[in-house]
């Protein structure tokens, strides 16, 4: 039981260390496309999911389109979702996310343009189970396992003599327990933050928004920017809708926070401000990104959301953990999880 709470105790306080620490049963891409984009880009995303468990796993995919609408009924429509066996429900199919074995990847490419078309953008939800269980449990979802996922969404170019290169971006799979939580004040895991932001003649910054909370949350976003001195520039306020994606192209200049003059390099803050729900016990929860791209090539460079508390590393690595930590600890457990997976 220590070890156990040692081990929930590096969730509970340690958010930055989970760049290293991301197997789960649930993870989230928080941006993929297959669409085209400004300065002539024409983007796409491959993706690849790691059997990080001891036996053989299945997986289902689900796709959260962007535009800020309410995705309720395109989570709830299994039709829309990819899963690996079609007697499982699944009427997208693709047999290389059934029967992943342990220790084994498997890569999808243009994973976007091949299931859901090809002007999409939008957010990856991810889970994982033991193969052939999907439809043994009630309600469906399977047995959960463990994965880990990366993807890359890149601008492909052909060129003279018809030479093909890429420009883009690695986006990693974040496991469910990521998510900026307004509940969690205390702990610092209620906002995060982004530098780098830059937006003038060489560079656009996008950013984006993915609406990970219950079907019913709907989520009032802050975010504040702040210039290289520190000065803060804007504070503003978006409503996100139940399980809706939202990116903001040009985001310093353009429609979020219209600035009018060039940004050469600020700081972004991010937090849930308040939620509005019909859900019995609302679980508010948010993922942010942000996106720096070369204006000349296209080039991107991907900006994760970051914690602002030190990993306690003596606890995890050397078990000098308080006894108030525990404590903190074995409440965690009951932290509920933001969605279970949508099944017929």
């Amino acid at each position: 039981m220590r070890k156990l709470l040692v081990v929930v105790s590096v969730f509970c306080t340690a958010p930055l260390a989970w760049g290293s620490f991301r197997a789960a049963d649930f993870v989230i891409v928080p941006a993929a496309a297959a669409a085209p984009g400004l300065q002539n880009a024409t983007w796409r995303t491959d993706l690849e999911i790691m059997n990080v468990d001891e036996v053989p796993v299945d997986v289902m995919i689900v796709f959260l389109p962007t535009g800020n609408i309410n995705n309720t009924y395109n989570f709830d429509n299994f039709a829309n979702h990819l899963g690996g066996r079609e007697e499982d429900g699944f009427s997208k199919v693709d047999p290389k996310l059934k029967d992943i074995q342990p220790g084994r990847s498997v890569l999808l490419e243009n994973l976007i343009e091949a299931h859901w078309g090809s002007n999409a953008v939008g957010a990856l939800l991810i889970w994982a189970y033991r193969a052939g269980s999907f439809t043994q449990t009630t309600p469906p979802g399977g047995e959960p396992r463990k994965i880990l996922v990366w993807s890359r969404t890149y601008n492909r170019k052909t060129g003279e003599n018809n030479a093909v290169s890429t420009f883009g971006q690695s986006i990693p799979g974040l496991p469910w327990y990521y998510y900026i939580d307004p509940h969690q004040q205390a702990r610092g895991l209620n906002k995060v933050v982004f530098s780098g932001i830059r937006e003038d003649t060489a560079y656009r910054t996008n950013v984006g928004l993915v609406n990970l909370s219950d079907r019913l949350t709907t989520l009032e976003v802050q975010l504040v920017l702040y210039g290289p001195d520190g000065t803060k520039l804007k504070d503003l306020g978006v409503l996100l809708n139940p399980l809706a994606h939202e990116q903001f192209d040009q985001a310093v200049k353009g429609g979020l926070f219209r600035l009018e003059q060039d940004l050469p390099f600020g700081t972004l803050e991010i937090s849930v401000r308040a939620w509005r729900s019909t859900a019995a016990e609302p679980t508010p929860a948010l993922i942010a990104y942000a996106s720096r791209i070369d204006n000349t090539t296209n080039d991107a460079v991907y900006l994760e959301q970051t914690f602002t508390k030190e990993f306690p590393w003596d606890c995890v690595f050397n078990g000098n953990c308080s006894s108030q930590g525990l404590a903190a600890a074995a409440g965690v457990l009951l932290r509920p999880r933001p969605l279970p997976p949508p099944h017929p």
